[in-house]
């Protein structure tokens, strides 16, 4: 793997760019340019390239953490891990040139996300580049160690508009000794049936629903695993076909497919217990009925408006009219807080703006205080 320190010359790019207050679009691999909002406020701004910034910091497999750097390939990170088998618990999607920055900024999590917990669960620490050209490190390499642990949490999901995510501090875990995958017959909304699974002491590591199928991932000892196959029945997957999970992750299966015509690709996330949402087109359930993909020709409206209904939130995965909010606007108390958050790291909106929630690009905290 290649090894490079790239972070003087990007906080030299960063500092130059406040002093000009000229922002800056954070891209790594690119390979998730269809996510988020693209209302582009202000065109002077650069692309600020993390490619060259790659490399494990630092890896000791007995004590199940990885410190790598923001633009490393997930696809490498992901070999290397495998070679000492061990695993990152959270199951990041592998697009074609994802990066493990870009991963953690889009907050993107893969099929074991209910079972072993969300990216955000599993950083330790981060050193960021703040909009004031500050090279800043937060939390460590133990979970013990929570001085600033939150302030790394909050760069997961951001979409890159809380800094310039330069490191990275993971927890890892090995790779189970044995897993299976059981198919069961289903209707196809019926993800009313998790909730009882979910409550049960079994080894699942992933749990979908597609059409007329229930499909269960067990994961652990041989022992484990076979015992709750024995108790959930249903046939088991071959080898083969168990890439299902991996299709379903990087988004390789037939559902994805770039035949959508006038729909759009929706996530919807909600409770694992929700009603089915009042919302016309074909879905696919994953982690056990709490993220629900969805192609749809409704409107951004009608889909946010669905599922603000069912107690979630929709973002679409794919592009569509500039008009239309991909991510569901932030409203009241949560827009406020996100607003004076964004003021504490990037004050002057330098970082990837138009891309999170426009709606925070040009409002201050001491706006949104006199609106409260």
């Amino acid at each position: 793997m290649i090894d490079n320190d790239d972070s003087a010359a990007l906080l030299e790019r960063v500092r130059q760019a406040a002093a000009a207050a000229t922002p800056l679009n954070i891209v790594g691999g690119n390979s998730k340019h269809m996510l988020g909002n693209h209302r582009p406020l202000d065109q002077r701004a650069d692309a600020l390239s993390m490619l060259t910034h790659r490399g494990i910091i630092n890896y000791e497999p007995t004590e199940l953490v990885v410190s790598v750097r923001a633009g490393t390939p997930l696809i490498e990170l992901n070999r290397i891990l495998a070679e000492a088998g061990q695993m990152l618990p959270f199951e990041p999607p592998v697009l074609p040139g994802s990066t493990i920055g870009g991963v953690l900024a889009c907050g993107l999590s893969g099929p074991a996300r209910p079972f072993a917990g969300s990216a955000r669960d599993h950083v330790l620490g981060t050193r960021v580049i703040n909009g004031q050209g500050q090279d800043l490190s937060f939390g460590g390499e133990v979970m013990k160690n929570v001085a600033g642990y939150d302030v790394s949490r909050l760069q997961i999901g951001a979409y890159g508009t809380l800094g310039v995510l330069l490191d990275i501090s993971m927890k890892v875990l090995p790779r189970p000794e044995a897993e299976l995958t059981l198919v069961q017959e289903a209707t196809s909304n019926d993800t009313q049936a998790f909730a009882a699974l979910l409550r049960r002491p079994l080894p699942l590591s992933g749990a979908m629903l597609i059409d007329d199928r229930r499909y269960l991932r067990l994961s652990g000892s041989e022992a484990a695993v076979s015992a709750a196959a024995r108790m959930l029945g249903g046939e088991t997957l071959a080898a083969a076909e168990s890439t299902i999970w991996q299709q379903v992750r990087d988004h390789e299966h037939d559902f994805f497919g770039d035949s959508l015509g006038d729909r759009r690709l929706w996530r919807v996330s909600v409770a694992d217990h929700a009603d089915a949402l009042a919302v016309p087109g074909d879905w696919l359930h994953d982690w056990a009925g709490a993220q629900r993909w969805l192609q749809s020709a409704a409107t951004a409206d009608d889909i946010h408006r669905a599922a603000r209904a069912c107690g979630g939130h929709a973002v679409r995965y794919a592009s569509g009219p500039v008009e239309e909010p991909a991510l569901q606007p932030l409203e009241g108390v949560m827009r406020r807080l996100q607003a004076r958050v964004r003021d504490s790291f990037d004050a002057q909106r330098l970082f990837n703006r138009g891309r999170f929630h426009p709606e925070l690009d040009s409002l201050s905290g001491s706006q949104t205080a006199t609106e409260a």
